[in-house]
Parts: C-alpha cells; structure tokens; sequence
C-alpha cells in the first residue's frame, strides 16, 4: 500500500456501541485513498479487541495501542499524529459518523481555495438517527476563505461553535509540525487552536454539512464541569499569549478580559475547599496575570499597567476597577 492522501484519526474510548457505525461511515466515502488509525486509548472494554478486529478486514485500517499518557483523548491523538503517513489530516470522534462525500468535498475545497484548513458544518444526531442541524446562525451559511486575522474577527461570532473541536475539518499535516495537544487538558482542541491557525494563510469555511455528532449522557464535557472551566481559561490565556506574539494588542487584552471575568464570576464553581482545586485555580491565575504583566509591559499603557496591577491584587480588585472604568465612561 502506497502513501495515502489523507490520515483519519479516530480515537476510541468506551465505545463499544458506536464505533462499527462510526468506521461503517468512514469506509463509505468516496474518496477511497486515505488510512483510518483506530486509536485504543486504552479502553477497559471490548474496544481493542474491535479496533483489531477492524484492521484486519481492510488493508487501510491500523489499530495502534499506544500506552496511556493521561486522563482525555490528547495521548491518542497525539499517538495518531505520529503514525499518521498522508498529507492531509482529519480526525472523526468513535461516537460520530459521517456523510459518505466529506473527506472527497473537504478535500476538493482545499484544492480549489488553497487554504491549509477547511472546516465544515456540523449537526447533532440523536440517538434514534434523526439529524438536528444546529441554529442558522451558527453554521456557515455560505463558503467563504478567511486570512488569519479575519479567522479572530469571526471567532467571537456564533460561528465559535463550528470554529471549535477537532472534527469536521481537514488539515494540512504540515500544521500540527512542532504542535502537539497537551495531555491531561480537556478541551485541549480549543487550546492548540492558535498554533494551528498561525500555521495557515487561509482557512476556508463551508456551507456543507457532512458531519454528525452523537450527544449523550456521560460525556466527557457532561461529567467534568470543573475541569472544563479551567481548560477553557487556559485556552483563553493561551490565545492571548498568541494574539501578543502577532501584536495584537486589543485582541490580547479582550481574551485576558474574558479569562479574567470567567474566574471571577465562576469561582464558587472550584470547590478551593479540595488542595487540587485550589492550587489548579492558584496556577491558573497566576499565568493570567503573568500574561496580563507580558500585555502591559509589551503596549506599554499605563492604563493597562494599572489593570494588570489590579489583577495581581485579585480577582475582585480587578472586578471592581473596571467597573468602575466603565462608570466613568458612562457605561
């Protein structure tokens, strides 16, 4: 078998239920050269026995079992991206299933637009099949190609939830050269989002939608509330840190501002009465503010010196001052 043009990732999990309709769709596709890497993220289940069982019906399919490096789908990921062998990457979740023409018209955009990464819509499947398309919107409504600062201005538009994730899109594989998603961190596809897109001329959206997401109970976001908060501040932290290395500075500050407000607003939610809790939100913070200090020092304003200090005083402090900045102009 020769190299293939495109790698698809699948991480598995406790997925017993799912993952014959999942690969079931994969095989289905109309674009036939690719390898689908079944990734056993060490589930306690039958799983890896499936993932085998799999492989050895079709000569595209590999079932790795690379050894556990932390809690969330990361180590898997990362285990695929290392054994992946094509030139474009996409990656389909074990609950998920797609349309039979996604990899051929992702594929196809990506060749005609040029762009290094092209996302798609998504849309909910319930558990009796029936497709539930998500709010108007909130999906692309018509194809359109974005440079890299025009990708941030429509990131804080209802488009966010098409922006985020891992799936229903195609990847460059050069993208994820040096990138790799942190293990242990739930929503670690929103963290590495920026080192992605710094990698991209383009980014071309679509208004097709070709994948399907399977919501239950006891996922990963359903159970881990805590976790998923402080994993999305550090995404926020993470992009501000990004937007600064480009010069960015009001994007930079707006991310902070929104990781500083989640905190404040979300704190109760912690329980800092548990030592890990409370020495995860202490870390959080202090890379906010560490962040904050590289804004204020970089732009050089005093009125941001003057936030930055009272975000070191604390989240109150810094509550309290920017309401009372905002009285002053009036709202």
């Amino acid at each position: 078998m020769g190299t293939p043009l495109l790698s698809v990732i699948v991480p598995v999990y406790k997925a017993e239920a799912t993952l014959d309709a999942c690969v079931q769709s994969i095989l289905a596709q109309t674009l036939a050269d690719f390898e689908l890497l079944l990734i056993d993220d060490e589930s306690p289940d039958n799983c890896p026995a499936l993932c085998d069982a799999w492989a050895q019906k079709d000569p595209r399919i590999r079932a790795l079992h690379p050894k556990k490096t932390g809690p969330g789908p990361s180590g898997a990921r990362n285990a695929g991206l290392d054994a992946a062998r094509g030139a474009w990457i996409t990656m389909v979740d074990s609950d998920d299933t797609v349309a039979p023409d996604l990899f051929a018209t992702l594929y196809a955009a990506a060749q005609t637009s040029g762009a290094g990464l092209v996302i798609c819509n998504s849309c909910r499947k319930l558990p009796d099949g029936t497709l539930q398309p998500h709010p108007a919107e909130q999906c692309f409504a018509a194809d359109t190609l974005l440079t890299e600062e025009q990708f941030w201005d429509a990131f804080n538009t209802p488009w966010i939830s098409q922006f985020t994730g891992t799936a229903h899109r195609l990847y460059a594989a050069k993208l994820f050269a040096g990138v790799r998603y942190p293990v242990g961190m739930l929503h670690e596809d929103y963290y590495v989002l920026p080192d992605l897109i710094a990698r991209c001329d383009t980014v071309q959206c679509l208004a097709y939608t070709g994948y399907y997401v399977l919501q239950h109970e006891g996922s990963i976001t359903a159970t881990a509330r805590h976790e998923v908060r402080l994993a999305m501040t550090r995404g926020d932290i993470h992009r501000a840190a990004y937007f600064l290395s480009r010069g960015w500075y009001d994007r930079a500050e707006g991310a902070l501002t929104d990781a500083a407000d989640f905190l404040y607003r979300n704190k109760a939610a912690y329980d800092l009465r548990k030592p890990g809790h409370r020495a995860e939100f202490a870390a959080v913070k202090a890379e906010l503010c560490r962040t904050y200090d590289a804004l204020a020092a970089q732009k050089g304003a005093r009125s941001l010196r003057l936030r930055a200090a009272a975000l070191r005083a604390g989240l109150p402090v810094f509550h309290a001052y920017k309401a009372l900045l905002s009285a002053r102009r009036g709202g």
